[in-house]
């Protein structure tokens, strides 16, 4: 009998769930003399509340999505630098038969960002410069390499690769990419001379070589502004590339030419490419503004990028079990609990000449604490969550984007949180009254998605200049549940 409750409870409470964002009229059309649903929303904070805090974040985990490069202050938000360090994938593709040594004309490193990403003055004249790295990122002996990295640890200032004038202006009015060519040249080799090093290296390869097999040639590269400022632009691609020139095939496959001499070409060959899969990390620094370290340090919660301020938030988990487990234990009643629903608000804040908007998006997670994921318990933090490349499952990590229409983050239904917690109990909350499980962080972040929609990577969102200032009297959090007698 008890089983065939559960199931009717059940199968009514999926027809709740599915309409939970209107509690008013939840259960409307319902029989309450068997089934009543209860939509609890007094757990609420105050403008006061010491159940919202901002913590400052200084650094982040390598996972960069984009590469930041320049200079900028920001009028009451602050100053922020930034440049990379780059490991790089071997990418050359030569076809000897069509060129020679004596074709290779220089060597340059290829920059190219975003004109609709830069953030201050696109007319700025900045100068970039290029160094070598003297080791891989990834030969380091900790996890990872943060976004506090000392560039010094692995680079000589010494020895400039070269060195370009720029700005982030278009060079027409059509174009959505700047490029920068930086012609490079070491080790007492002209551009050219390394170009001719690097080909007869290629040649003595009898098989294509492995990025191993590269790494001592070229492990990486330092890119950085040495003169300049107003403006960060977001690079989105970064190559090494041989100049030269080329001769070409005819329909038959042969050597083209024209009245005995051979037909030529230019062309650029990219050899070194910086992607994803490698090791790459932004070195970041922000020196805030008054302004928004006053905010923070009068117990304002409020989030910033790049780097910053990150919210904690202490979520009434212990409410929420204490009051759903009084009301679902008495005898005679069963209970399912339906939907928790958390509603971030933000202050609204002007537009600006840098346009500082809200983060895209946040996620909420533990703050320090365990999960438990495929029968076990983990151990997570924020930086083990970007460091392993973690997703939002919808039961330990969410994920809300910024909404400009109602000036909020709209977590949904996070009852699966809960739900996890009274079934596996992955911190021994009930001996601290789930101390662990309440404290949360609200971080910054960026995602990328698939066709359908469907989150592929999260991110530390390091992309641009962002800040939020949350609305703690106004977070909405309410959970709702249905109980019948028996």
């Amino acid at each position: 009998m008890r089983n065939i409750l559960y199931l009717f409870l059940l199968l009514i409470v999926l027809s709740v769930t599915s309409c939970y964002d209107n509690n008013d009229e939840i259960g409307a059309s319902l029989d309450y003399t068997e089934v009543e649903i209860h939509s609890d929303s007094s757990l609420r904070f105050t403008a006061e509340s010491d159940s919202l805090y901002s913590t400052l974040v200084n650094y982040a985990v390598n996972r960069a999505q984009y590469h930041m490069l320049g200079d900028i202050k920001i009028p009451k938000f602050g100053e922020v630098k930034s440049d990379y360090l780059t490991e790089l994938r071997y990418i050359a593709a030569f076809d000897t038969n069509l060129v020679k040594t004596g074709m290779l004309d220089s060597m340059a490193i290829t920059i190219k960002f975003l004109v609709n990403q830069t953030t201050g003055d696109d007319r700025a004249p900045m100068q970039v410069a290029a160094y070598q790295l003297n080791k891989t990122l990834s030969s380091q002996k900790t996890d990872t390499v943060y976004t506090n990295v000392n560039p010094a640890d692995f680079c000589d200032f010494k020895i400039k690769l070269g060195e370009k004038v720029y700005t982030s202006t278009p060079s027409n009015v059509t174009a959505d990419t700047v490029t920068v060519i930086v012609p490079i040249s070491r080790d007492g080799l002209t551009s050219k001379e390394w170009a001719e090093d690097f080909f007869k290296l290629y040649k003595s390869f009898k098989e294509y070589p492995s990025d191993e097999q590269l790494t001592n040639y070229l492990p990486g590269l330092y890119i950085t502004n040495n003169y300049g400022g107003g403006a960060i632009v977001r690079v989105y691609t970064t190559t090494v590339d041989i100049y030269h020139r080329s001769y070409v095939y005819n329909v038959h496959g042969e050597v083209a030419s024209v009245d005995g001499v051979k037909k030529e070409i230019k062309k650029t060959t990219p050899i070194f490419v910086s992607t994803n899969e490698v090791e790459s990390v932004n070195h970041m620094s922000v020196d805030w503004a008054e302004e928004v370290t006053q905010l923070a340090n009068n117990s304002n919660p409020i989030l910033t990028t790049p780097l910053g301020y990150n919210v904690r938030i202490t979520l009434p988990v212990n409410d929420i079990i204490k009051k759903f487990k009084e009301t679902t234990t008495q005898p005679g009643v069963m209970g399912l609990l339906n939907a928790v629903t958390l509603n971030i608000p933000v202050y609204f804040t002007e537009d600006n000449a840098y346009e500082i908007t809200p983060p895209p998006y946040l996620l909420l997670m533990r703050v320090d604490g365990n999960i438990y994921v495929d029968n076990k318990t983990k151990h997570v933090t924020p930086n083990i969550f970007f460091y392993e490349r973690m997703l939002p499952d919808k039961t330990n990590f969410f994920i809300a984007k910024y909404s400009s229409a109602t000036r909020s983050y709209d977590f949904g239904n996070i009852q699966s949180y809960i739900t996890n917690i009274i079934k596996n109990n992955p911190n021994n909350g009930e001996e601290d009254e789930y101390r662990t499980d309440s404290q949360m962080i609200l971080v910054p972040v960026g995602v990328s998605t698939d066709s359908e929609g469907e989150i592929t990577a999260v991110y530390p969102y390091l992309q641009a200049p962002k800040f939020a200032q949350i609305d703690s009297k106004n977070i909405d959090i309410r959970f709702i549940y249905s109980t019948i007698e028996y």
